[in-house]
């Protein structure tokens, strides 16, 4: 960890103030603590002894922010701040149910096909022009547009009658079952009952966006605070793609009164001891922690554990020959030491992962999803690994060199580091490609990559958000992973309306991804532990799919 001037380190149980008033700093002081990669802080946020007193807090956004065009996005970092400026029809609260948001309330037929949204009173943009229901029926329209190319355009096409078929080119926007009747009124059509859908009208791909605006920022649209304009509950004032963003209560937005966190600076910081030295010295007031600082605080108010629908594994690209090959992929699935990974490195309540659809997705009647499926990732047996990986070798007649493509935060490296510790014991030859985020994200995309360590949060209650990234048609599929059975159960279980029927097709479509084809290698499912500052909020979520953190949900000490 970095050290203190004076060598004293803030300790579990101790407040900001008695540390402040141990070392004599003061915030001035602890100000000066430089961050790579993000300058010096300036020491704004609600900790420091603030008691709650302020309504401002500062947080650790973690990785760089990639994309704030709701049409496009893909990550989890940008897609946080998204949520707390914007607003759809409906809005995920801390117990992960919908509310009514910009719509006021919703008409659902008796056939569970065909919603009826009502727009609530009043609503409008930051710069004053109404939101209606034509900027929903826009945005919808324009991720699914071929042109735009957008990745997430399937969270619509799998449900929205017409989207598919316009999306791939063979269709018309005019066939797309959404109708805008007038400003007040939107009418979408379902391709079956989808129960959790209506929470969907949350996520950022179903966000709204003014066409008018869009059109007058042309290429430049989303890239600064002022190419936004903002219907959620904080407005953008501040941003950095590298160094983070500043968000400011929207006084404008409808439920304004129930928002207790009136500023939030969201500093991006990488290195995990680095952020633990800006939460102990009050620069932060929210980090994600693990490893030794979770034992250290383990016990106290600040440590605060999360379990979320997530899950991390070990992708290798089928266009590199070694990888085509059975026995190389089935080796990869017992060589790696999960369990070391995430009780050594981690240590904030992941577990080592047993398939790809993580523990609490929804299964078959009471059941989970994990619950009826048992496990389909193999145990570790690194003997079994070593056999099977110099089999493979020999039928490939390749050299047994790769690289292993990972992120740049310090956790990530120390994975890195382990698991090519692994794979070298069964006898490979792996070098390490560490890449900042968004760039790790730019070359999955682009199928640039041999062996990756990826990770997907659920976007909704359901494994198809996990399963059906896997299809071969799939614009997240950059593996080229391609089998025929298992397209086949995807697409079924898509349509399928008996609801025992469709789970049973989804349970054997990941033995066929994981057992079968050992097409990726599951390792992780999410953990995370936060240190979170009691004297500044007495509430913190972060939704376990979907919504994550919605500082609008918080409330303060």
């Amino acid at each position: 960890m970095m050290k203190k001037g004076d060598g004293v380190r803030l300790r579990p149980g101790m407040s900001r103030r008695d540390f402040l008033k141990i070392t004599g700093t003061g915030m001035a002081g602890a100000a000066m603590l430089a961050v790579p990669g993000c300058g010096v802080f300036s020491g704004s946020g609600g900790g420091g002894g603030g008691g709650g007193s302020s309504k401002a807090i500062a947080i650790n956004l973690e990785q760089t922010i990639r994309d704030l065009d709701s049409a496009v996005t893909t990550d989890s970092v940008s897609t946080e701040v998204l949520q707390n400026v914007m607003s759809g029809l409906y809005r995920l609260d801390a117990n992960v149910r919908p509310f009514p948001d910009m719509a006021e309330g919703v008409d659902i037929s008796s056939d569970r096909l065909n919603y009826t949204f009502t727009m609530r009173d009043g609503v409008t943009w930051s710069n004053g022009d109404p939101v209606t229901s034509k900027d929903f029926k826009y945005a919808w329209l324009r991720a699914l547009d071929p042109d735009t190319g957008s990745q997430y355009a399937y969270i619509i096409t799998t449900f929205v009658k017409g989207a598919a078929e316009y999306n791939s080119g063979d269709g018309s926007a005019d066939d797309i079952a959404v109708e805008t009747p007038d400003d007040k009124t939107l009418e979408v059509t379902l391709l079956a009952p989808s129960p959790y859908w209506l929470g969907l009208t949350s996520f950022f791909t179903y966000l709204p966006q003014n066409q008018k605006f869009v059109e007058s920022k042309g290429d430049k649209y989303a890239l600064s605070p002022d190419a936004l304009i903002y219907n959620g509950p904080y407005e953008l004032t501040e941003f950095n793609p590298t160094s983070g963003v500043v968000v400011v209560k929207n006084e404008d937005y409808w439920n304004a009164d129930s928002v207790e966190v009136s500023k939030v600076d969201a500093k991006i910081v990488k290195e995990s001891d680095t952020a633990a030295n800006l939460y102990e010295s009050g620069q932060l007031d929210v980090t994600v922690t693990d490893s030794e600082f979770v034992t250290e605080y383990e016990g106290t108010p600040d440590l605060v554990t999360i379990t979320q629908f997530a899950t991390s594994w070990l992708q290798p690209n089928f266009a590199v020959p070694l990888f085509q090959n059975a026995n190389i992929r089935k080796a990869i699935q017992l060589g790696i030491n999960s369990a070391a990974a995430t009780n050594k490195i981690l240590n904030n309540g992941s577990e080592p992962a047993t398939g790809v659809v993580p523990p609490g997705i929804a299964g078959p009647g009471d059941q989970t999803f994990r619950e009826a499926e048992g496990p389909t990732m193999p145990a570790y047996d690194p003997d079994e690994a070593k056999r099977l990986f110099q089999k493979g070798v020999e039928e490939v007649g390749e050299n047994p060199d790769f690289e292993l493509l990972t992120d740049d935060d310090s956790v990530s490296r120390d994975f890195a580091t382990l698991f090519q510790s692994d794979l070298e014991k069964m006898g490979a030859k792996v070098s390490v490609n560490v890449q900042p985020f968004s760039s790790r994200l730019q070359l999955e995309t682009e199928g640039k990559y041999e062996l990756t360590i990826t990770a997907w949060i659920a976007d909704y209650d359901d494994p198809m958000t996990f399963l059906d990234l896997y299809e071969s048609s799939s614009p997240y599929n950059t593996q080229k992973y391609k089998n025929e059975r298992y397209d086949e159960l995807i697409s079924s279980a898509k349509v399928e309306t008996d609801d025992a029927k469709r789970m049973d097709m989804l349970l054997e479509a990941e033995k066929v991804l994981i057992t079968d084809d050992a097409a990726i290698s599951p390792w992780r499912f999410y953990g995370s532990a936060y240190l979170v500052n009691p004297d500044v909020i007495s509430k913190f979520v972060d939704q376990p799919y979907g919504g994550g953190k919605d500082y609008s949900l918080w409330k303060l000490a």
